[in-house]
């Protein structure tokens, strides 16, 4: 009942009826009326009769589609919610009230008839079946079995009563369909109740009047196809005559008497239908006893033919046991032999006679038997075991073999029995080996692996605690893809088809490895192919490199920054010893030297001055190494012969242990790498040990003797293998460290400790410095230290190299008017120098710190430009420009910005290096240029005007005087005319001062 089969009965109805409800239901809500009955000329159906029909058909389909049929919260929620809904409809039809549920969802504004005020309402009737196919869904959410036998009885009235009331409305009988109540269900309800009450019986079939429709016996085929045919001609032939007696067609006694004819008519064709159905059944009956009976024979003949091939295969039997290299034997119920082959008499040393005389507990080791009885009695035929036994031959000797028992149906035991004894002395030294395999695997300092048919077969603790895991996890689990990052993967399977398709033995290679946080780190494998139990494996070792990486990655960051600054820098660089040989330069020296590489490497430092420079150029140069620091300006001479001025800078320096002299550069020197390449040559497990590329030891912690060293150990030290075998450890020490030698070999390390770094003498007397990771072990019965000894002196002297670097690359940053930062891809600050902090604490009132994020405090008005030059350098693009920075005391810095990508020799691009310049000396003079013309400008400008007054405003006045003066000669006595001529001169008096006026406030 829990995990039923999916009903597609069930599944269709309850569909169907929801999609029915849903189209009533938006027929009240968009008052549509033909949708409201969907059968025209019948009554409608109720909003909260369609709303249950949705929640009986959304259970329904949950029985369905849920793991659990009835347990389910969303099917007891739908069917209490319907129960609910028919129980208080039921109530307020009984004791006649409203509570508001009629319309709780929609308004009726049908008109009703005032013995039944309640729009809205469903039927009594339905009322009563949405009450009872509610409360019988909710009893299958019950276990018991007396729930489901009630709810099913529950929806057969829920089905008779619908079917009632339908059938009332086929042959118009409003009793049935009223069902003595005054409200009266609608056609298109019943139908729906009728639907899901057989929907609902359906859930279990095996109860109730659905058991008799649902089986699938020749009765309830029977009962199916003539209660169909019964029901249909009830229906058909009751509503024809109550059609014919409602139109008058037939009389009373005439329409009886042929309805009487038609139900006799039509149960001769449905029993003929039946008789016939049944007359086929049985004729395919007896076809299948006949073909029953010609299989009988057919099997009577097979088993004389078996019966044959046994005999034959008894006599091969007796053949195969007399000559079996095996012991066969055979004994009765109570343990005495019944039969024996010759290789049992070889075996036991007994005669066949003499077997045959014995009970086999009477070869059996007496000891074993009080162990381990021998069990008499009956078995089960055909039942095989297997064990092993531990054998007394005729001479008393004892030896160990495997047994096969198995019973015969004739209460006979057969036992197949085979000597093991050189087998089990076999699997003692496999064990012994596998021990002292698992003891130094275990203990090792190196990750240890087997590799066989795609998976790990084992590893050792250090191979799975580099990689994050347990060993449980990795051995037999995942394929060796999950402990390699995702870029190596193809190299890493293509280099174990080569060994497992023997194109190699043996390959070594360095892959990124992947641990189980998601992090991932650098590993270098070892890999031998061999066969165990003939299945092609790789046995090798690991180790974690990831240390020795990252100071190689580091190391070729510090070479590209280096170069990248020298090439960078404004102007020339060079760096020349005292006798002025050129040992670097800069890419610009070349080209503005003219002169290529191989030619400045032989050329003295006094050929690229000019000859009228030089002596004071020497004088200036030299003193460097006393003042510490000297500036000169001097003409560079070309290839070419062109004079090139140039301010010349120069800081005395040690480079490669000689006083030399930096102009504008940094010394690079290589990085030494600081360990050395470790070789491990795979073989097998027993020569794990030899084969390392590791110096391993296994040293005697009470007498400190050397019990065991590998190859790599002997050839670092200059030793052989048997000069240092039972030697004492002590000549590796110098004589003022054996006191430390011993308090460390009294010290006791239970895990792999990392002992730190000491002193070791080589056979020559060469000092070297090892670190060293120990480990006590137990081996042979001793206490031993297996130790790692890795010589790390020129690593030591590597570092040293890089500070003493370090240092001349600082000396020049701080030697140059420039300011210079290294930003990364995501504009962080790598790199910088003082002169960038000085840029940036003046400018954005900022402290500069590696790691800051540009973005942060660079101005936001700016940034946006900034950072559009930024994607094209990252592009690979160089870019220059000028930018200026007003200041509080209403001055302006102007800057030239130089920016270019930090590229490896990979043509990788790493980061942007920026160099800013300070040019606001020049800017200003620039500025007071162009203030100083734009004055002229507005000087020429006042002339202009000046001038256009002279010959504008003062022709009028001078004009009107010519022209008195003209009338005064005739009239000299005339008042008026001197009168005009006393304004004339006023107004051009005026004019004339104006002009004065304009003139002293340009010259202002």
């Amino acid at each position: 009942m829990d995990h039923p089969q999916k009903n597609r009965t069930i599944i269709l109805l309850s569909l169907f009826t929801i999609a029915v409800s849903l189209v009533v239901m938006a027929g009240w809500i968009l008052d549509i009326p033909v949708l409201k009955s969907i059968l025209p000329g019948f009554n409608n159906m109720k909003f909260n009769s369609a709303f249950c029909f949705v929640l009986f058909g959304g259970a329904l389909l949950l029985t369905q589609y849920q793991t659990r049929k009835y347990n389910n919260l969303p099917f007891i929620i739908l069917s209490l919610l319907s129960a609910l809904f028919g129980l208080v409809t039921l109530i307020e039809n009984l004791f006649h009230f409203d509570t508001g549920l009629d319309q709780l969802f929609i308004k009726d504004n049908t008109k009703l008839p005032s013995y039944y005020p309640f729009p809205g309402r469903m039927a009594f009737a339905s009322a009563v079946d949405t009450f009872l196919l509610g409360a019988g869904l909710l009893m299958l959410v019950f276990q018991k079995k007396v729930f489901h036998i009630i709810a099913q009885y529950i929806f057969h009235i829920v089905n008779i009563l619908s079917a009632v009331i339908f059938i009332g409305y086929i042959y118009g009988v409003a009793l049935f369909h009223v069902l003595f109540y005054a409200s009266s269900m609608s056609t298109l309800t019943a139908v729906l109740f009728l639907m899901l009450s057989l929907a609902a019986s359906l859930l279990n079939p095996s109860i109730g009047i659905t058991n008799l429709f649902s089986g699938k016996q020749i009765g309830n085929q029977m009962a199916r196809r003539l209660f169909t045919l019964l029901l249909l001609m009830m229906l058909v032939f009751g509503s024809l005559r109550i059609q014919t007696q409602r139109y008058q067609l037939f009389t009373i006694d005439i329409g009886i008497s042929l309805l009487v004819v038609c139900f006799l008519l039509s149960c001769l064709v449905v029993i003929w239908n039946t008789a016939n159905w049944l007359n086929r059944i049985d004729s395919k009956r007896a076809e299948a006893e006949e073909e029953i009976m010609v299989m009988n024979e057919e099997l009577e003949e097979i088993v004389e033919e078996r019966t044959a091939e046994i005999q034959k295969s008894e006599e091969k039997y007796r053949l195969l046991i007399e000559h079996a290299s095996d012991a066969i034997y055979v004994v009765d119920l109570y343990g005495n032999f019944t039969d024996i082959n010759d290789s049992m008499c070889r075996m036991t040393g007994y005669s066949r006679e003499e077997l045959l005389n014995l009970n086999v507990e009477a070869l059996i080791d007496p000891e074993e038997l009080k162990v381990d009885p021998v069990k008499h009695g009956p078995r089960s035929a055909g039942e095989a075991t297997v064990r092993e036994r531990r054998f007394i031959r005729k001479d008393r000797s004892v030896f160990d073999a495997e047994i096969s028992v198995k019973m015969f149906a004739d209460d006979k035991v057969l036992i197949m029995a085979r000597d093991i004894t050189d087998r089990k002395k076999m699997e003692a030294e496999h064990r012994e080996a596998e021990l002292k395999f698992r003891t130094l695997a275990d203990q090792s300092m190196v990750g240890v692996y087997i590799f066989q048919d795609g998976k790990f077969v084992y590893v050792n603790p250090r191979f799975a605690e580099i990689f994050g895991y347990e060993p449980h996890e990795l051995i037999g689990t995942y394929p060796v893809e999950v402990i390699i990052h995702q870029d190596f993967r193809a190299m890493v399977r293509e280099n174990v088809r080569k060994r497992m398709e023997e194109e190699v033995a043996s390959i070594h290679y360095e892959v990124m490895g992947l641990k189980k946080d998601g992090s991932s780190n650098w590993i270098e494998f070892y890999g031998n192919r061999v066969l165990i139990d003939g299945h092609p494996t790789i046995i090798g070792s690991m180790l974690d490199i990831t240390e020795r990486k990252l100071a190689e990655e580091l190391l070729l960051k510090e070479k590209e920054l280096s170069e990248t600054i020298i090439n960078s820098l404004p102007g020339i660089f060079y760096l020349q010893n005292e006798q002025g040989d050129y040992l670097r330069w800069n890419k610009n020296f070349e080209t503005v030297m003219g002169y290529t590489r191989e030619e400045i490497s032989k050329m003295k430092s006094r050929e690229m001055v000019a000859p009228e420079d030089l002596e004071r150029v020497r004088d200036r140069v030299g003193k460097v190494f006393s003042e510490g620091s000297v500036m000169v300006e001097a003409n560079g001479l070309t290839k070419d012969g062109t004079r090139i001025p140039f301010l010349i800078t120069s800081v005395p320096i040690i480079y490669q242990d000689q006083p030399c002299i930096l102009g504008t550069g940094i010394d690079i020197s290589s990085r030494i790498k600081a360990e050395e390449e470790l070789r491990l040559s795979e073989h097998k497990y027993k020569l794990l040990f030899d084969s390392n590329p590791v110096p391993l030891w296994m040293i005697a912690k009470d007498d400190m003797s050397i019990i065991a060293v590998n190859d790599a150990a002997a050839n670092l030290y200059g030793y052989t293998k048997d000069e240092l075998l039972n030697n004492s450890a002590k000549i590796m020490r110098p004589k003022e460290d054996l006191e430390k030698q011993k308090e460390g070999y009294r010290r006791n390390v239970s895990t792999s400790t990392d002992m730190g770094v000491v002193r070791h003498l080589k056979k020559d007397g060469t000092v070297m410095f090892v670190q060293i990771i120990a480990n006590d072990i137990i081996f042979d019965g001793r206490s031993v230290r297996l130790s790692l000894t890795n010589d790390i002196t020129e690593r030591l002297k590597a570092e040293e190299s890089l500070q003493k670097s370090e240092a001349n690359l600082q000396a020049i940053l701080k030697t140059t008017d420039t300011a210079y930062a290294l930003l990364d891809m995501e504009l962080k600050v790598l790199e910088f120098n003082q002169k960038a902090t000085q840029f940036v604490k003046e400018q954005y009132n900022h402290v500069v710190k590696k790691g800051d994020r540009l973005a942060d405090y660079f101005p936001k008005d700016r940034l946006p430009q900034f950072a559009g030059f930024a994607k094209e350098v990252l592009a690979g693009k160089n870019i220059s420009y000028e930018v200026d920075y007003p200041q509080a005391n209403g001055s302006v810095c102007w800057f030239y910005v130089r920016l270019f990508p930090i590229v490896n020799d990979n043509k990788e691009i790493l980061g942007m290096m920026m160099a800013l310049y300070d040019i606001s000396e020049r800017k200003n003079a620039e500025q007071d240029l162009k203030n100083a013309y734009e004055r002229i400008q507005r000087h020429i400008n006042s002339i202009k005007d000046m001038a256009w007054k002279q010959s504008h405003l003062m022709r009028s006045p001078l004009a009107n005087l010519k022209a008195l003066a003209e009338l005064l000669k005739d009239h000299p006595t005339d008042i008026e005319t001197l009168d005009h001529f006393q304004a004339e001169l006023d107004r051009m008096d005026t004019i004339i001062r104006e002009m004065a006026e304009d003139a002293s406030e340009h010259d202002d």
